[in-house]
């Protein structure tokens, strides 16, 4: 097995445990009274350690696994999450050797950032999921819970892309 294929399985296995625990587990524990996006988080998280095009293309297969799970038109979860592994991985060259804290601020932003675009999409085919006001608080809540998660799943983020431990480095 070459080091793509183990790099692959890797993230599958990653990935399809957050799914997991996505459709199980966190929809018992809110925040806010609204329900944390894990595949979200881990999507932007792996996307700042890759190309804007391999960022994108892992946002549209996780956000079509989504897909198939949510009560959502077909392919707007894909969507969104494709523009944001894109977004991750422009911002990669300038993210991804910085601090925890920077990482995990810069996952925080485009978490919000693509809570902000599913309405938008939503809004744009005639569906209006939530008002002005819950969006603002689910951006707010899905920033807020996307800087732990993300500071627990990063070593687990580098270690299915093979990548070497760095140490802690503080803000520059």
């Amino acid at each position: 097995m070459n080091l793509g294929a183990i790099i692959t399985s890797r993230l599958g296995a990653l990935f399809a445990t957050i799914f997991i625990l996505q459709v199980s587990v966190v929809p018992h524990f809110r925040l806010g009274g609204y329900v944390i996006d894990l595949p979200l988080i881990l999507v932007v998280l792996v996307g700042l350690h890759l190309t804007p095009q391999n960022g994108s293309l892992t946002g549209f297969m996780v956000g079509l696994m989504i897909d198939l799970a949510l009560e959502t038109p077909f392919g707007m979860t894909a969507l969104t999450f494709s523009l944001i592994g894109f977004a991750a991985g422009s911002a990669s060259p300038h993210v991804v050797e910085r601090s925890v804290i920077i990482r995990a601020l810069t996952v925080a932003l485009l978490g919000a950032t693509a809570t902000a675009l599913f309405a938008g999409f939503g809004v744009l085919i005639g569906l209006e999921y939530v008002s002005r006001r819950e969006l603002g608080d689910i951006a707010l809540v899905t920033a807020v819970a996307a800087i732990p998660i993300a500071t627990l799943l990063s070593p687990l983020v580098r270690w299915s892309l093979a990548l070497r431990s760095s140490p802690v480095t503080s803000d520059q």
